[in-house]
């Protein structure tokens, strides 16, 4: 049987036709598969970016709150030693004038004997304001405890310091001593009050 030759050349472009075809579908096929990887790489490399993005802004927002924690701190103590200083201040005023005051400082030291051996031997300084007028009477209240005093002078402070003689003890009441006292109690209390 013989083949025309026209029948042979359709023959060959129907072959050839179908053969591009087909490789035609596998280039498109692979072309189709190579695009979904890259596709997939770069949607991958986004994601990946974008945590970490993510995660760069969470650390910063972290460290943003944590030096605004500091400076709030830093603010509320400045405030709190303000505070006391204002305060302290005003209260070193006050307790001066009481402890210019004769009938205080007699009291104080009457209060502090007795607490302590009689027959104990003291020196005592007063404030420069009170000491000639209160020598005296400072000295009977000793000797009504049971004690004995030795004036040792006057001190430019408010109050008075006693100090046992022969010994480490010592009691000062003077203005700089019982503001330091108010100004530990009020401390602690104004950390609460500003922390709250």
């Amino acid at each position: 049987m013989g083949t025309d030759v026209a029948t042979f050349a359709r023959q060959l472009r129907e072959d050839g036709i179908e053969a591009a075809k087909t490789e035609a579908a596998k280039i498109l096929a692979d072309a189709r598969k190579e695009a979904e990887k890259i596709v997939n790489a770069a949607r991958t490399e986004a994601a990946k970016v974008e945590k970490e993005s993510q995660a760069r802004i969470q650390q910063n927002r972290h460290r943003s709150e944590d030096e605004l924690r500091l400076v709030a701190r830093d603010l509320i103590n400045t405030f709190r030693k303000k505070i006391e200083e204002t305060g302290t201040r005003l209260l070193k005023g006050k307790i001066a004038e009481g402890l210019n005051d004769k009938e205080i400082i007699r009291t104080a030291i009457t209060e502090l004997l007795k607490n302590q051996q009689s027959g104990q031997k003291w020196e005592i300084t007063l404030g420069a304001k009170i000491a000639k007028p209160l020598a005296e009477a400072v000295a009977a209240v000793f000797r009504e405890n049971g004690a004995a005093v030795q004036l040792t002078g006057e001190m430019a402070k408010a109050g008075f310091e006693m100090r046992a003689t022969g010994s480490n003890e010592v009691f000062e009441v003077t203005e700089e001593s019982v503001t330091e006292t108010f100004r530990k109690l009020l401390s602690p209390e104004l950390k609460k009050l500003l922390e709250a």
